[in-house]
């Protein structure tokens, strides 16, 4: 089993367990809270804290509609649009992270984003669950030759395959892969956590777990007595505090109190760790099978959360195809999803048959094939 080199930790089996502190987008467009957000996961004694660096225009269509939340209706665009994390904040956060002898780590969600990243000299790149299949962006990024860590909520194992297959064209075998739901929060019982041992048997990747369920410590316990080499959690100042994430992510000392847990179990024999997960018939519930299958909570976000193409300006009849008019977006579930993005270099180029209105999901019908 490879192991993975981040700063100055090896993550893989036998090494201590890799915590991850995921602000997401709860330092609410604030400087000084994204700060206060760093001093708390330091606090905690977590092993890296997380960002998340987004452009609304690059993740969904303006006219992407509204969602129910735990917080009511939401404008999607609009939330995005409001805490973009701006770019000129990454070096001072990245300073003041290592400052704390905290691994920064941040998940771009485009290509000049990425690009961004790289100036700044990251560690490693985090690949959010619904861009698993931006396969465009999942290439621009492997041919960086940093380590990947890859989110596999709402993913079918040949979605994790396809992704890990393409890292590797690039002479990039530097991945460590996380067992996830992608719902937000994520009922118990879905988590599957016997997918563990299909992961590491399947890809010989370090493998860990991404938790959003409302449990603050059950979900981490049980993935580390599955043998699992990263934690990743989300985490709020307050989880009262407005904004999509902070309903469900720890506050402070939930957080210290997770990382204390998890120490607690790692140290255990095989025989405790076995002992634990077959101590409740609740924990059997939430290991469930070794196949890697879309949990029943993220059926309906599956098709509208996933990339495809979309068309982003109005095309005319015999129009050609280019990346001003077309881009790889999410849905959401308002719209019809668009041609897998695998298909992105293929389609440039291509005539539209007919008139195409911007924002909409690119269908094979509406290109000629010669």
């Amino acid at each position: 089993m490879r192991k993975i080199k981040i700063g100055d930790k090896q993550i893989g089996q036998d090494e201590t367990i890799f915590i991850i502190a995921e602000v997401g987008s709860n330092h609410d467009g604030k400087l000084e809270q994204a700060k206060k957000l760093i001093d708390i996961a330091a606090w905690a004694k977590v092993d890296a804290v997380k960002f998340q660096l987004f452009r609304a225009s690059k993740l969904y269509p303006p006219t992407c509609g509204k969602i129910l939340t735990l917080q009511g209706k939401i404008d999607v665009y609009k939330f995005f649009e409001q805490v973009e994390l701006p770019y000129r904040w990454l070096p001072s956060l990245k300073k003041y992270a290592e400052n704390q002898d905290l691994i920064f780590i941040v998940t771009p969600f485009d290509e000049k984003s990425a690009d961004v990243l790289e100036k700044i000299a990251v560690d490693i790149y985090k690949i959010a669950s619904p861009e698993l299949n931006h396969l465009p962006l999942l290439q621009h990024i492997a041919k960086k030759q940093k380590p990947m860590i890859l989110s596999s909520g709402k993913s079918r194992l040949f979605d994790i395959e396809e992704a890990i297959d393409l890292i590797h064209r690039e002479n990039n075998h530097q991945v460590i892969l996380l067992q996830c739901v992608g719902n937000c929060p994520a009922p118990l019982e879905d988590y599957n956590l016997n997918v563990i041992e299909t992961f590491k048997r399947a890809f010989r990747v370090p493998v860990g777990i991404s938790d959003h369920s409302l449990d603050p410590s059950l979900i981490p316990k049980l993935a580390v007595a599955c043998g699992v080499s990263v934690v990743e959690k989300h985490f709020t100042l307050n989880k009262k505090l407005s904004g999509l994430d902070h309903p469900f992510a720890l506050e402070p000392d939930e957080l210290k109190s997770m990382v204390k847990e998890i120490k607690k179990v790692e140290k255990w024999s095989k025989k405790k760790k076995k002992n634990f997960l077959n101590s409740k018939l609740s924990y059997k519930k939430i290991l469930g099978t070794s196949q890697k299958i879309i949990a029943p909570s993220e059926k309906e976000l599956y098709p509208g959360d996933k990339r495809s193409i979309f068309v982003i300006k109005d095309i005319k009849r015999n129009e050609k195809l280019g990346k001003n008019n077309i881009a790889v977006l999410r849905g959401e579930r308002h719209f019809r999803p668009g041609i897998h993005s695998r298909y992105f270099n293929l389609v440039l180029g291509k005539r539209a048959t007919k008139s195409i209105k911007k924002y909409t999901g690119l269908q094979w019908e509406y290109l000629l094939t010669v």
